[in-house]
């Protein structure tokens, strides 16, 4: 079989492409001519179906500042530009010359970091207290991509080390010219909006339960780091959602973590099916394994 998956040519927090053949069953066994992502993240799971189902209508809705600052510019030239900013030698690939010279390795990064701030020329380290960098080689929305394509996990301003190779550049060639194949959005969640023979996919931000404010959970920010939280009331927007979309021939696939606040809120207000799926994870090298659930509503 074919292998239809679009892969993002970053990191992504919350990323579920790696559950494209779980969805990719879903959608099929219950098909409308139309499918939404409404908290798209990295679109993997849009541009893959897109990639897949020809015919198909594909709207991707994404909230946050560096993929949308990715969407304003051509990232391909970004990519460019940078290795060109870093002098970069393109016949090594950076996860080899991390592993056999990590001084040269280390010369990048500080380059790197000159792009977003002040840096010590001895350590490297942000100067304590310094002001943003001088370097006007790269304006603000590219700064932001920049963090996406080249930063530590795609969010902090340190070079990864997997930031370029021949492989990688065609994963961000296929990743920009599969964008342009769907409709993207960049519209905060709003339970009033309504749909029409659509299969809606939800993945909404999970409520942290470790911290409370004002009698709610806080929950993961939702725009940026400093963005908005995601609370228990959001929760029961999605459920107003789900509601205010009914009787209009459409299919919802809610995904979320086992017991989650928005998994009983689903299991009160609707008759729904729940699929669950285990899958391993991986952080700084130790590996745990998480329960997720597949929640399908339809009519």
């Amino acid at each position: 079989m074919k292998n239809y998956s679009i892969k993002a040519p970053f990191p992504y927090f919350g990323n579920k492409g790696r559950f494209y053949k779980e969805i990719r069953e879903i959608f099929v066994n219950n098909y409308r001519d139309n499918f939404v992502d409404i908290f798209a993240g990295a679109m993997e799971i849009p541009l893959s179906l897109k990639n897949e189902f020809e015919n198909l209508k594909v709207t991707a809705n994404v909230k946050d500042e560096k993929i949308e600052s990715l969407l304003k510019i051509d990232s391909l030239v970004l990519h460019q530009k940078c290795l060109q900013y870093l002098n970069y030698d393109k016949s090594i690939s950076s996860s080899n010359l991390y592993n056999n010279d990590k001084n040269k390795f280390k010369e990048y990064d500080k380059k790197f970091k000159e792009i977003f701030f002040e840096i010590c020329p001895c350590c490297g380290l942000k100067i304590k207290n310094s002001k943003e960098s001088k370097n006007k080689y790269f304006d603000d929305i590219e700064k932001k991509a920049l963090i996406l394509l080249f930063g530590f996990g795609g969010s902090n301003e340190s070079l990864r080390s997997s930031f370029y190779s021949i492989d990688k550049h065609k994963k961000l060639k296929d990743y920009t010219e599969a964008i342009k194949t769907i409709e993207v959005t960049t519209e905060m969640f709003d339970e009033n909006n309504i749909y029409n023979n659509t299969f809606i996919f939800l993945d909404p931000p999970y409520i942290q339960k470790t911290v409370k404010k004002d009698k709610k959970f806080i929950g993961y920010n939702y725009v940026t780091n400093k963005g908005l939280d995601w609370s228990v009331d959001d929760d029961i927007r999605i459920i107003q959602f789900i509601k205010n979309n009914l009787n209009r021939n459409n299919a919802f696939l809610v995904f979320g973590s086992i017991g989650n606040n928005l998994s009983e809120l689903l299991k009160e207000s609707f008759k729904c099916e729940f699929i669950e799926k285990e899958y391993n994870h991986s952080t700084f090298g130790k590996s745990t394994v998480r329960s997720e659930y597949f929640c399908l509503i339809k009519e």
